[in-house]
């Protein structure tokens, strides 16, 4: 769980499981071969990607995660092949779900015959989106991106059903592809406190009382979370050590060279667990997000269920149910001047709230998954008709 599509697809899938058997086939460029195991009544099958493996080692490329043209380039092969190794695994299914950005999944289920199976595709929001809207505004960006949106389109017409985790993003959708077979299923509540007795536990261990705490969630390896690390990183390393505490999570230990300030922690990739004592601690939650990205963050519901205050880009809290944001108290920032200022701001004035109450952590009893019943959408029959 790095990031917040994981701890979506998850969600999702531990749902299902619930009432049906679940196989989920993930493709891995780290993986070297294939690994079964079992979560949460959830079965998960890791394929190796061997043909960007072969490729890579044949001209000596390296990986850089998400910005690796490579990566890219070959991905649809890599999806083909595990599309004709699992063929028989998808005609024994009557529903299938795919997730992710760059696939065509759906479309080359159709391809091998699948024309009957239910096939429901989560894009998880994000890059076709923010892609589309870049490439209106420069006619460069179109010729650079006009292919993959093109066969992005491809596969949202392959699909019965289109999921996205907010209006903001279905809306969006429509408008710039002309899909109408769309349904929301929000993202999760990713956690919560089984007590007030559990949260005011947890949030005694923290050591120093006399100044204000931020945590940064910056979950996977992606361009907007690099951003937010960098310029987060950048504004506390010029504030006195002595007037704030700083904890940035992550997979982000390589950005530790950029830090001359020793009250910013970078505490890596850490369980729920962790995680949830880390914002039990924490007084204000940052999600400094400048760039388009489309669908609802994961560390932004994290702050608000732990009721911390936010400190947030408009494009962070777009799409999020008003009624969980009127549980906190949220500072607007637009850019990263604006963001600078703010932080300045905060630990000058030394903001600090009272440690002892609650402020309004989401108890377990109270938090209700913020997501349909995503087969009750699935098999109504009026949003498969339209």
């Amino acid at each position: 769980m790095v990031s917040g599509d994981d701890v979506r697809i998850h969600v999702i899938l531990t749902k299902l499981a619930e009432s049906h058997k679940v196989i989920a086939i993930n493709l891995s460029i780290l993986a070297s071969s294939y690994h079964v195991h079992r979560q949460d009544n959830a079965i998960y099958v890791t394929v190796p990607r061997r043909f960007n493996k072969f490729i890579s080692s044949l001209i000596g490329w390296n990986r850089h995660y998400d910005l690796n043209l490579l990566t890219k380039l070959t991905h649809y092969i890599d999806e083909f092949i595990t599309m004709l190794k699992f063929i028989s695994l998808f005609r024994g299914s009557r529903i299938i779900i795919i997730f992710g950005s760059m696939t065509l999944s759906s479309f080359m289920l159709r391809v091998l015959g699948e024309k009957n199976v239910i096939i429901v595709y989560d894009p998880l929001a994000n890059y076709a989106q923010t892609l589309h809207l870049r490439s209106r505004k420069n006619f460069i960006e179109l010729l650079r991106y006009g292919l993959y949106l093109a066969l992005h389109k491809l596969q949202l017409k392959s699909s019965n059903i289109v999921v996205y985790p907010s209006h903001v993003d279905l809306e969006n959708a429509k408008r710039m592809f002309g899909i109408t077979n769309t349904v929301i299923v929000p993202n999760p509540i990713p956690i919560c406190y089984n007590s007030v007795e559990e949260y005011l536990k947890l949030r005694e261990k923290r050591n120093d009382f006399s100044k204000p705490y931020f945590i940064l969630l910056a979950g996977g390896r992606g361009k907007a979370n690099e951003e937010a690390v960098k310029i987060t990183i950048e504004v506390f390393n010029k504030l006195p050590p002595e007037k704030f505490k700083l904890i940035i999570t992550g997979a982000w230990q390589d950005m530790k060279e950029y830090v001359r300030n020793p009250s910013i922690e970078l505490v890596g990739v850490v369980p729920n667990k962790k995680l949830k004592e880390l914002l039990a601690i924490a007084d204000y939650g940052l999600a400094p997000i400048f760039s388009h990205v489309a669908g609802t963050f994961i560390k932004t519901l994290s702050y608000i269920t732990a009721g911390l205050d936010i400190i947030a880009s408009p494009s962070s809290i777009a799409g999020l149910n008003p009624e969980h944001i009127k549980r906190v108290k949220v500072y607007l920032v637009r850019n990263e001047q604006e963001y600078a200022k703010m932080i300045a701001k905060i630990i000058y004035e030394n903001k600090l709230p009272n440690h002892l109450k609650t402020r309004n952590a989401m108890l377990c009893k109270d938090a209700v998954l913020n997501m349909v019943n995503l087969l009750r959408e699935i098999l109504n029959c009026d949003v498969l008709s339209t």
